[in-house]
């Protein structure tokens, strides 16, 4: 290749593959290091842009936004995902935007509701979106499931997690996955099973050279603390604080540093505990991440307590009360503002739903109006015939329907309607779509050519009359006449519904409750 054309190459947009790659890199980084990540996902919505790909600018703009959940600027990662969700018409999209959604509400406090949306989310994928999100979200989910009790075995979840990530081959994501599974059985009493899932974490790092981030070093350390390898312990948790593991959370150093506290204690180590505890609280302070520093003057009670100043204990408890009541009223003030936001955004969106399912629906029988049908009609006519193969239209009126109204009554005369709507939808088969075009006039659209679809429309007419009408109301009979055409060459929508209605005509005029169509010529 030449110069210029390995340039020419190098210059031209990227296809949704690369992208996809790229996304499966940014959403590891979240989980492993965030050095550069913000330059990163510029490059991503640039080149997605660049693509003429408004999914991927999207995605790029919420992965920002869950980077901002974990850098203590959760509020803002909700405002970014709410606004994508409100105009999302992409379920890829919507759902990692329910995603972000879920982060910001579980460092918010808000449990119950982060769970909900992280449901909504995995609820929105299916099998051929792409495997980077499908397997992000659902080491997501798998921790809710366990900690806000959605009713599964939050196990099988793990697992599940777990297959996902390694099909990707994503090690940060396996990792964060093992990670936080050693975390749920430490905190279920199930030691060994921790201790086995903190190893896989290990070997997956050796193995792949990857460095294990401050939060998975403080689980790791936690589970070998009360495996009763104290001094192991301290090993790695010293070794993340001098800068040897990266921070992908805000909390991450100060759960650290509560974590190295609590092996200084046990140790009897308790000056160097309030020294840590001391050091935690102003991290904490920096970094905003107000809920470690109240956790820190409640480990300094106990540390006070263990050596009999139970006045500092009962000073340093106080504050922590203080201090967690009034994290929890912010907590609740902003998750409340998110929640509430969110589900305006939803309601709003379940009533564009029902506006637009009342619009192209008819309001009696339930089946697709003159309008949808006319759209639809609009876009075979505009698809090549090689592409959406045969396609018929039926015309079908009922026979005599003012004699119905006038000897039996109107709310009969609706029922009629109802009923032969339910046979016409059952008839026209999954492929196939009813239509009330208005009054007894009906409309069948069949993925066939004529004659299959004359002899189609022959037992929907069979159906017709053979249905016991008595059930209604007794002596009462209905039938059908039917005008079927295939789309041929050339034609247009007037074309095609003129054919059928010239079909019609001709069945009502040789006795009624018959079926022409193309296949019949000009005389019957």
């Amino acid at each position: 290749m030449s110069g210029s054309a390995e340039a020419a190459a190098l210059a031209a947009p990227p296809d949704e593959v690369e992208l996809e790659a790229e996304l499966a890199e940014l959403l590891a980084a979240l989980y492993t290091k965030h050095d550069g990540l913000s330059e990163r996902i510029d490059q991503l919505a640039a080149r997605a842009a660049a693509a003429g790909n408004d999914r991927y600018v999207v995605l790029a703009e919420l992965t920002r936004a869950d980077m901002f959940n974990r850098t203590h600027r959760a509020a803002e990662g909700a405002r970014i995902g709410q606004r994508l969700l409100e105009s999302a018409d992409d379920p890829v999209v919507a759902a990692r935007a329910h995603a972000v959604i879920s982060g910001a509400l579980w460092r918010l406090g808000a449990t119950g509701e982060s769970a909900k949306h992280a449901e909504q989310a995995m609820a929105l994928l299916g099998e051929g979106d792409p495997l980077c999100v499908r397997a992000e979200h659902a080491v997501v989910f798998a921790i809710q499931v366990n900690g806000y009790r959605l009713g599964r075995n939050p196990i099988e979840w793990f697992q599940s997690a777990q297959r996902l990530t390694e099909e990707l081959g994503s090690p940060g994501l396996i990792i964060a996955n093992l990670n936080n599974w050693a975390w749920v059985q430490y905190e279920r009493g199930e030691l060994a099973d921790a201790i086995e899932l903190v190893e896989r974490m290990r070997q997956t790092a050796e193995r792949t050279g990857l460095q294990l981030n401050a939060s998975c070093v403080d689980t790791l350390a936690r589970i070998l603390l009360e495996s009763g390898d104290a001094e192991q312990a301290r090993s790695v948790i010293v070794g993340a604080l001098e800068g040897f593991a990266a921070e992908t959370d805000s909390d991450a150093i100060p759960g650290c540093l509560l974590t190295l506290a609590e092996i200084q204690r046990r140790n009897d180590e308790v000056d160097a505990a309030i020294g840590t505890l001391t050091s935690c609280r102003e991290i904490a302070v920096r970094s905003r991440t107000a809920e470690m520093g109240a956790r820190a003057l409640r480990e300094l009670a106990t540390c006070y307590a263990s050596v009999g100043d139970y006045r500092s204990a009962y000073e340093h408890m106080e504050a922590f009360h203080r201090e967690w009541t009034q994290l929890r009223s912010q907590q609740a003030e902003a998750s409340a503002s998110v929640v509430q936001a969110v589900f305006g955004i939803e309601e709003a969106r379940r009533r564009s739903r029902e506006f637009q399912r009342l619009a192209e629906r008819d309001p009696l029988t339930g089946l697709w109006n003159r309008r949808k049908s006319d759209e639809h009609l609009g876009e075979l006519l505009a698809t090549p015939a090689a592409t959406r193969g045969p396609v018929s239209v039926a015309i079908l009126d009922l026979d005599h329907f003012k004699q119905v109204n006038d000897r039996f009554s109107h709310s009969v005369g609706d029922q009629v309607l109802c009923a032969v709507a339910q046979i016409f939808r059952e008839m026209a088969g999954p492929e196939g779509h009813a239509v009330r075009l208005g009054g007894e006039e009906f409309l069948l659209i069949l993925p066939m050519a004529d004659p299959a679809a004359r002899e189609h429309c022959e037992r929907v007419r069979r159906a017709v009359e053979a249905h016991d009408w008595s059930t209604l109301c007794p002596g009462l009979t209905v039938t059908t006449s039917v005008g079927v055409s295939e789309i041929g060459p050339g034609d247009d929508y007037s074309a095609l519904l003129r054919r059928a209605d010239q079909h019609l005509y001709r069945a009502k005029a040789y006795g009624r409750n018959r079926v022409i169509s193309d296949a019949d010529g000009a005389a019957r």
